[in-house]
């Protein structure tokens, strides 16, 4: 059970886009409520090289614009490198060169470099910090190179086309298209709060300033959060409001706040299936396992097929040892359209498997992690695992049978 939960401390911290997760910037990047962010990695980032941004729209794929925030996310080998929220009109602008390992990146762009080098297991513990490997980051031509990353959105419910990424220069326009969501279902109202939608003008129009202030360069938390006040003091039954505001307050690490503005959204609306899982979410931060799998549970009620709520439902359950309720979450995870975004569930299926004893199936998992998630740090740890598997006859030194699950 040790085993069990340090697995699950560390695939815990894989979870992206908890948070509002803007780029760069810790503890000494934020003033105070009152004050604009303005990232430490950004100040360092232009003093060593001109920022480089990629604009785009996000879209839905009936054509109209998404009806809530939306998060933008940069990643490279599927680690989610910078965030940002579009506007309320859909618009977006992420800067891609901003990093703690910039300095270390100021060379020419040259084919024959790594792209983007495989960041460590517990790197990932501050979600705001970012990070990029030899050769991504401007050279002396003034050229990025962003091979092996994209760009994806990010909404409940909803799954993104993602746009890849290549060698870029300063002069190139920043304009990369737009990005589209699909419905994961033809019925939305698990994830879209209908009350919500009922909220007078006055009130939509502050959501709306508050979507504004969330998606620009330097955010302003504090003028965000009055526009969320705001519109919740004109319409209590603001659910995405009161969401949002959680959402700033866990940025701003207030998880007493957060707590109370989720338990506000859920009272506004207990239909909205993204409380749900902002409140799950909250609880394994907090390690209290049983409440978080409750949560999950209740959203999966709601809404059977939100992969991010059975990834959390594997997480919370994994800590308490119901490894078939775990082992059902993680498969749903890879038939939806979604797996990609999860690699770690390969191990974790893999650490059921040999706990089951099934070690060829375990071990096809693990291959399977390391093909596309190859992490250093514990991939050389798989790798002695299955060594040692060989070695006890568990598994065959030569190839290994396709994953019976």
């Amino acid at each position: 059970m040790a085993k069990c939960l340090l697995l699950v401390s560390m695939l815990l911290c894989f979870s992206s886009s908890w948070g509002l997760g803007q780029q760069g910037g810790g503890d000494e990047a934020r003033q105070d409520r009152g004050g604009a962010t303005r990232s430490p990695e950004r100040r360092r980032t232009i003093r060593n090289g001109r920022p480089m941004y990629l604009t785009g729209t996000v879209i839905l794929d009936d054509g109209w614009k998404p009806r809530e925030a939306v998060q933008i996310e940069l990643l490279c080998q599927s680690e989610v490198i910078a965030q940002v929220y579009a506007s309320s009109g859909g618009t977006f602008s992420i800067q891609a060169n901003t990093t703690r390992a910039f300095r270390d990146a100021q060379q020419p762009m040259d084919a024959s470099m790594s792209t983007v080098s495989s960041v460590p297991l517990n790197s990932t513990m501050d979600r705001n910090n970012s990070f990029f490997g030899q050769g991504l980051g401007p050279g002396r031509d003034e050229s990025l190179n962003l091979s092996g990353c994209e760009l994806q959105a990010r909404l409940p419910g909803y799954h993104s086309d993602r746009i890849l990424l290549g060698a870029r220069r300063l002069l190139d326009s920043p304009d990369v298209g737009a990005i589209v969501l699909h419905s994961n279902t033809s019925s939305e109202t698990a994830i879209v709060s209908v009350k919500s939608l009922a909220a007078p003008k006055n009130a939509k129009k502050a959501y709306q300033k508050a979507l504004e202030e969330l998606g620009k360069e330097d955010i302003n938390f504090s003028k965000a959060s009055q526009e969320l006040e705001k519109a919740v003091q004109i319409y209590p039954d603001y659910a995405n409001a009161w969401l949002l505001l959680g959402e700033i307050s866990l940025e701003l690490e207030d998880r007493a706040a957060a707590r109370k503005s989720f338990e506000q959204a859920l009272a506004a609306d207990s239909e909205y299936a993204n409380t749900y899982v902002s409140l799950a979410m909250l609880e394994l931060e907090e390690e209290r396992w049983e409440e978080a799998a409750q949560w999950c549970g209740q959203v999966l009620e709601l809404y059977p097929q939100l992969v991010r709520a059975h990834y959390f439902n594997a997480l919370a359950h994994s800590s308490l040892g119901n490894l078939g309720v775990v082992e059902e979450s993680i498969l749903l995870i890879h038939r939806s359209s979604q797996a990609q975004d999860y690699p770690l569930t390969h191990y974790m299926l893999a650490w059921i498997l040999s706990q089951r004893g099934d070690f060829l199936s375990a071990a096809a998992q693990l291959y399977h992690y390391l093909e596309i998630d190859p992490i250093p740090q514990i991939a050389a740890e798989l790798k002695d695992q299955l060594a040692q598997w060989e070695e006890q006859g568990l598994i065959p030194s030569a190839e290994i049978a396709e994953p019976q699950h």
